[in-house]
């Protein structure tokens, strides 16, 4: 049934009627067409309950004077959108929740009201008007239960913080599912490192897996630093029985440590985990799968936020390569999955634009 409300849009107000259509948002103007909002593609999701505003790729619309039916529409969206949202930038892996979380978050990049749950070592953040984000517990050098303000912390490898608020006799509960998630990351580590890297001393291996978790792209001068003889019990071991591995020296032939970078993905049961080589050599990165039949170097401009956007590709080894190189417009038919995340989410947006080129070989060793 279509409920009343008005709509404003492109800074005009007119009568309308709205209703769900499924994961589809009808509102209808006043001797207008309707307007089908896709929740998938709405990037901010606010309001009061007798407003609700949404953020469109084109311009933010609200609908106003919502009456009665307003605080369950917002609570039903606030429900379905993260959700929708994250399926659609990729980020979650199709996991869905087992537990919504809703707090405030306080963080260098995100400040307010938020919902959350937790998919395969990351924690999905839906902030109030902002579009939904990861947050990559593979990050985190610590998680703690801040009593005294009855908050959880999550400390990064840098000392950057980000807390958690107001989620009251969950926060416990909190806290434990993050730091489980936590702990699964370095036992995927440890069984990563035990296989690929046997001839590494146990000492060194075991500080190995306690900061090099899947996800994170580090220098090699820091793998070394953190677990000394890694760079040659790596070259040893794990690069030689790589599918690339003559593609793997060439790019680090001549490359100082602290220009080449190594991160490999959480590996799925009974899979080989994706390993990624990053190597910079003046104002070009190349980046090399290193564990696969990928034929192809991938060619960025290099700058200094280059590896953070690297990282996140390796978190989220479901996107094609595709999705780096190929115009928007050809993002459709299989591809058309891609074509939301390649234009919103912001770290393969920032790859595309630092993106300059494929290098493809023929066979290993070309």
């Amino acid at each position: 049934m279509a409920r009343a409300c008005r709509l404003v849009r492109a800074g005009r107000a007119v009568e309308a009627v709205w209703r769900r259509d499924g994961d589809v948002l009808v509102v209808t103007p006043s001797g207008s067409a309707p307007l089908a909002i896709a929740l998938a593609e709405v990037s901010g999701l606010g309001g009061d309950g007798f407003t609700v505003r949404l953020r469109l790729p084109d311009g933010e619309v609200a609908l106003e004077r919502l009456g009665g039916d307003g605080p369950t529409l917002l609570e039903e969206l606030q429900r379905d959108w993260p959700v929708l949202r994250a399926a659609v930038l990729r980020l979650s892996g199709g996991e869905q929740p087992r537990q919504v979380f809703a707090g405030a978050i306080s963080s260098a990049a995100s400040r307010g009201a938020f919902r959350g749950y937790l998919v395969d070592g990351r924690l999905i953040v839906a902030p109030e008007g902002g579009d939904v984000f990861a947050i990559f517990l593979a990050d985190c050098a610590s998680i703690a239960f801040d009593e005294g303000a009855y908050a959880a912390l999550l400390t990064g490898w840098g000392g950057e913080e980000t807390s958690f608020r107001g989620l009251g006799g969950a926060t416990a509960g909190f806290v434990g599912a993050m730091r489980a998630a936590r702990e699964a990351l370095a036992g995927q580590a440890a069984d990563v490192t035990a296989e690929h890297l046997p001839t590494l001393a146990a000492g060194p291996r075991a500080a190995l897996a306690t900061e090099w978790l899947p996800g994170r792209l580090l220098r090699f001068e820091q793998l070394e630093r953190i677990s000394p003889g890694f760079d040659a019990s790596f070259r040893a071991s794990w690069l030689a029985s790589s599918v690339r591995a003559a593609s793997g020296l060439a790019l680090m032939e001549g490359v100082p440590p602290a220009d080449r970078y190594l991160g490999y993905a959480p590996p799925a049961p009974g899979e080989e985990p994706f390993l990624w080589l990053l190597a910079r050599r003046g104002e070009t990165e190349s980046l090399e799968l290193l564990s696969h039949g990928d034929h192809a170097t991938y060619l960025f401009r290099s700058d200094a936020g280059l590896p953070a956007l690297i990282e996140g590709l390796i978190r989220l080894p479901e996107f094609s390569r595709e999705a780096l190189y190929l115009p928007l417009e050809q993002l459709t038919g299989e591809r058309g999955i891609y074509a939301i995340p390649a234009r919103d989410l912001p770290m393969l947006r920032g790859l595309r634009e630092r993106f300059s080129e494929r290098q493809i070989h023929a066979a290993e060793g070309t």
